[in-house]
Formats: C-alpha cells, sequence, structure tokens
C-alpha cells in the first residue's frame, strides 16, 4: 500500500475542531427535521444521518490513531475519500470563522483563518473535495421567483469593518451573503473560492468608496458579473462620483449612509426581492 506523510499536532488539531464543527452543524439540522415530524418518524430520521456521522468518526479515529504518528501505509482510495472529507470539514470551519469575524468586525479572527486555510493547503488536501457537507447548512432566502439568492459582496479590503457590517444586517434576514476575501495577497485556493461564488451569485453589491477605485480585485470581480448579465448594485458611500466607475454609472446606486445601514440594507432587499 501506499506510504503517506502525517500531520504536524496543530495541523491534526485545526482539523478536528472542523469535523467538530460540521458534527454540530448536522445535529442542528437532524434535530430541526425531528422535530417537523411525529416522534413516531424519528429513527427514519436517524437512520438518515448515522452514515454521515459514521464516516466522521472514521476520520476522527484516522487522525487520532494514524495522522499524527509520521508515517502511514493505507491503499490510494480510502487516502482519498478521507481527504475530502477532511478537507471538506476545513472548508466549513473556514467559512464559518470569516463569517464570524464579518460579523464582529475583530481583526483577532485572522490567526484563526490564517491556520485553517494553511491546512487546508497542504500536500495531499488542496486539490481534494470541498462540498461533501454543504447539504446540510442552510439554504439562500428565495427570491419571489422562487429561485435561491446569493450575493457577492464586493469590496476594498480598506473598507472591510463597513462592509462586514452590512454582511451581518443581510445575513440577520437570512440572505446568503459571500464577503469577498479582504486580504491583499490571494492564494490560489482562495481564489478558486471566490470564482466559485461569482459563479453561483445572482447579485453583486459593489461597496464604491476611492479605495473600491484602486481595488484591481473588487473591478474584476464586478466586470465578471456585469459581463454575465447578472445585477450588480452599486452602494455609494458618503460622496463618492460614481462617474468614475465606468459601466456602474449607468446603474441604479443605493445610498449608503453609515449611521442608517439598515435603511441602505432594506432598500437592497426591495431589488433582490422585488
Amino acid at each position: 500500500m501506499p506510504l503517506y506523510g502525517g500531520f504536524y499536532e496543530e495541523s491534526a488539531k485545526i482539523t478536528m475542531e472542523a469535523l467538530s464543527l460540521v458534527k454540530t452543524e448536522i445535529e442542528k439540522v437532524k434535530n430541526e427535521k425531528k422535530a417537523m415530524v411525529d416522534k413516531r418518524y424519528h429513527d427514519v430520521i436517524e437512520e438518515e444521518f448515522r452514515d454521515v456521522f459514521r464516516e466522521i468518526g472514521d476520520v476522527e479515529r484516522f487522525i487520532e490513531e494514524k495522522a499524527t504518528l509520521g508515517m502511514y501505509s493505507i491503499d490510494a482510495k480510502s487516502h482519498e475519500i478521507l481527504m475530502d472529507r477532511m478537507r471538506s470539514a476545513l472548508e466549513v470551519y473556514l467559512r464559518d470563522t470569516i463569517e464570524a469575524k464579518a460579523k464582529s468586525g475583530l481583526t483577532g479572527f485572522d490567526v484563526k483563518i490564517q491556520q485553517i486555510r494553511q491546512v487546508a493547503t497542504l500536500e495531499g488536501l488542496k486539490d481534494r473535495k470541498t462540498d461533501l457537507y454543504d447539504e446540510y447548512f442552510e439554504a439562500p432566502v428565495p427570491s419571489s421567483e422562487g429561485k435561491k439568492v446569493e450575493l457577492f459582496f464586493s469590496y476594498s479590503h480598506e473598507d472591510k469593518i463597513l462592509a462586514g457590517k452590512m454582511a451581518t444586517l443581510l445575513r440577520d434576514k437570512e440572505v446568503d451573503v459571500f464577503l469577498a476575501h479582504d486580504d491583499i495577497e490571494i492564494t490560489e485556493t482562495w481564489r478558486k473560492e471566490i470564482f466559485k461564488h461569482l459563479k453561483s451569485s445572482n447579485f453583486l453589491l459593489a461597496l464604491l468608496t476611492p479605495n473600491f477605485e484602486k481595488s484591481t480585485w473588487a473591478n474584476q470581480e464586478t466586470g465578471y458579473m456585469h459581463g454575465r448579465g447578472e445585477k450588480v448594485i452599486p452602494l455609494i458611500v458618503a460622496k463618492t462620483d460614481i462617474k468614475k466607475f465606468g459601466f456602474l454609472e449607468a446603474l441604479q446606486g443605493l445610498p449608503v449612509n453609515k449611521e442608517k445601514l439598515t435603511d441602505c440594507v432594506d432598500a437592497i432587499l426591495k431589488v433582490i426581492l422585488g
């Protein structure tokens, strides 16, 4: 059987945290489904979720018994499956931590975010599946046409606190918001994540400030969505001149008053749901 290299203690710790989070979130989904039906059907729901919990348990035992002990041997197919589950759990953990940072506006989450990214890009993990557990997480709010709504929030990293506050208000309204990565240096893995959400989102919020004008990434994100024919909503902060933003000048922008962010969020909701 092939021989593989193990994980350092810190990498194993981060991965175990990710698996624990996934189990907690899936447990919530299971309990919500049980609450929807009579108790006589609870065993059916338990059976439905049994396999995924067993699979996660297999990964946890693998990490505890083999992955932290240096080199280990395992057949290639089983190794791929284990790496898929680990990488998918890490992606869930990454999204959850980024969301926590966005809600709080605190930079203290940056260290944890970086740690998770470092583990996710280890050899053997970086090219594995990332979406095995996505079905167990809350779906985006439906639009008036019954379609799922996902907002891609494009902004300069200089405006990350304002963007985070607005994203939190939108999520409080049960809207699925992807807050684009706020680091200046964007890794290959994160570029793939950005592109994935650019393809899946049907609205883009462009937080227009003088900082946005200087951001190459923000301008490319906006141009890509406009080229796809999806709705781009300019959010005009203070006295920012929208004429400096090319084709965005022709779009109907929404004013952003930092003291009255709820008014802007309500206006966004009217656009995406109306």
